[in-house]
C-alpha cells in the first residue's frame, strides 16, 4: 500500500484536499471517483518520519471503540434533529477531533453521495465497523426506522463500552499494586541481598536454611536473569501459538470457563454479550436466523458458538431458542427462564436485553466480589515474601555472634 496526496472536486465544486492509501495512482483515481469527488491532482506521498514516528502515530490515531461509540450517538441525535444522513456526515467530519476518523467519515460520506447506502459504505470499512452494526443499519434501512436502530446501536455500544470501563478501572489498583510490589521484591534480590553475600561468602554451611534459599534465589536472578526472560517469552509465544490453532482454541476455550472464580465471571460476561447483541439485532428488525448467524461469530467462543448453532437450528425448525441455550452447561437457569418468558409474550428482543442488563450487574458485582479477594492476597504474598527477606538477612546477621573466631 502506498499513500497519495490528492486535490479533487466535489459535485458542488468545493475543492477538497486529503491522502488516501491505495496500491497504485490508478486505484486512487477509482478510490476518489467512488467517493463522489473528480480528481484533479493526485501525488505519491514521500513519508520522511522514522519508524517509531510512524508507529506512535498510528497508535494515536487508531480509530477505537470508544470513537465510534461517540460517532454513533451523534449521529444519532443528529438524524433525530432532522438533518439528512449526507448532512449529518458532513458536520461529524468537521467535528471529529481524530484525524483518521475524520478522513474515514469523509470517506463514508462521499460513498453515500456516490449513491451506495449507508450500509454498503460502512461494510467497506470491516476492521472498524463489525457485522451486527452494518447488519443493524441494513435492517433500519429496510425497515425505514434508522434513527430507531442508531439510537440502538449507540445505547448497545455505551452499555459495552461502560462495562469495560468499569472493569479496568477496578484492575487499575491490583495491577498497579502487583508491579510496584513485585518490583520491590526484585529490587530487593537483586540490588540489597547480593551486598551481603560479600559478608556471608565465608560462612558456608553455618548459614541459615532460609537465608541459603535466599542466596540463592538472588544468585539465580542476578546472573541468570535473561535465561528467566527468554523462558517466560517462550512459553508466552508458544502458548499464543498454540491457542491459535483449531485444537488449542478448542482446549482453551473449554478451560476458561472451568477455571475457580473467573470462570463463573466468563460464563457471565459471555451470557450478557449475548444476549445485548442478539437483543439489539432482533429489536432492529434483523430476522433471527441472521441475527443468529451474526451473534455466532462475534461472540470470540467456540464453545458458545456451537451452543449458537444448535440455537439457530431449534430456530429455523419453527422451535423455541430456550431449550437449546438449557441444554449447554454455560447459561444459568435464569436467564433461560427469561428467555422461555420472552418467547411466550412475543418479547424476546426486550427480554434478552434485560438479561444482559441483569448480567452486566453480575459482573461487576463478580468483579468485585474478586477484588475484594485478591487485593489483600496481593498484599498478603508481597508482604510475606518482603518479610521472608528480611528474616533471612536477620537470622544470617544474628548467627554471626555464633561463630567461634
Amino acid at each position: 500500500m502506498e499513500t497519495f496526496h490528492y486535490e479533487a472536486t466535489t459535485r458542488e465544486g468545493t475543492i477538497v484536499t486529503g491522502r488516501i492509501e491505495v496500491d497504485s495512482e490508478r486505484s486512487a483515481v477509482n478510490r476518489l471517483q467512488e467517493m463522489g469527488y473528480f480528481p484533479l491532482k493526485i501525488v505519491r506521498s514521500i513519508d520522511r518520519e522514522n519508524v517509531v514516528g510512524r508507529m506512535l502515530s498510528s497508535v494515536r490515531g487508531r480509530v477505537r471503540e470508544k470513537d465510534i461509540m461517540t460517532f454513533t450517538y451523534q449521529l444519532g441525535v443528529l438524524l433525530d434533529s432532522g438533518f439528512p444522513l449526507d448532512r449529518s456526515l458532513s458536520i461529524l467530519s468537521e467535528l471529529s477531533e481524530k484525524k483518521k476518523l475524520r478522513e474515514l467519515i469523509k470517506e463514508i460520506l462521499g460513498q453515500v453521495r456516490s449513491g451506495k447506502s449507508f450500509s454498503d459504505a460502512l461494510s467497506k470499512h470491516p476492521a472498524v465497523f463489525p457485522l451486527f452494526y452494518v447488519n443493524m443499519i441494513k435492517a433500519g434501512e429496510a425497515g425505514g426506522f434508522m434513527e430507531d436502530t442508531i439510537r440502538r446501536m449507540a445505547t448497545y455500544l455505551e452499555n459495552s463500552q461502560g462495562l469495560k470501563e468499569d472493569v479496568r478501572s477496578a484492575l487499575i489498583y491490583p495491577v498497579l499494586l502487583t508491579i510496584v510490589g513485585g518490583a520491590a521484591v526484585v529490587v530487593l534480590l537483586t540490588f540489597v541481598v547480593p551486598q551481603f553475600t560479600r559478608i556471608f561468602s565465608d560462612m558456608g554451611e553455618s548459614l541459615p536454611l532460609p537465608t541459603v534459599i535466599l542466596l540463592s534465589v538472588s544468585d539465580v536472578l542476578v546472573n541468570y536473569w535473561w535465561v528467566i526472560v527468554l523462558l517466560a517469552g517462550a512459553a508466552a509465544f508458544y502458548f499464543r501459538r498454540y491457542v491459535k490453532t483449531e485444537k488449542g482454541r478448542r482446549s482453551w476455550d473449554i478451560m476458561k470457563f472451568r477455571i475457580p472464580v473467573f470462570g463463573k465471571l466468563f460464563r457471565e460476561t459471555a451470557v450478557s454479550r449475548f444476549a445485548r447483541t442478539l437483543g439489539t439485532l432482533l429489536g432492529s428488525g434483523v430476522p433471527i436466523l441472521n441475527a443468529l448467524q451474526i451473534v455466532k461469530g462475534t461472540l470470540g467462543s467456540d464453545k458458545i458458538a456451537e451452543i449458537v448453532s444448535s440455537v439457530r437450528e431449534s430456530a429455523r425448525k419453527g422451535k423455541g431458542i430456550a431449550e437449546p441455550l438449557k441444554n449447554g452447561d454455560i447459561f444459568p437457569s435464569i436467564a433461560v427462564h427469561m428467555i422461555t418468558v420472552g418467547e411466550e409474550t412475543g418479547k424476546l428482543d426486550e427480554m434478552l436485553i434485560k438479561v444482559a442488563d441483569r448480567f452486566d450487574i453480575e459482573v461487576r458485582n463478580s468483579v468485585k466480589r474478586m477484588l475484594a479477594l485478591l487485593e489483600p492476597l496481593l498484599i498478603l504474598i508481597v508482604g510475606s515474601m518482603v518479610a521472608f527477606i528480611v528474616i533471612s538477612m536477620l537470622l544470617a546477621i544474628f548467627s554471626i555472634n555464633e561463630l567461634p573466631f
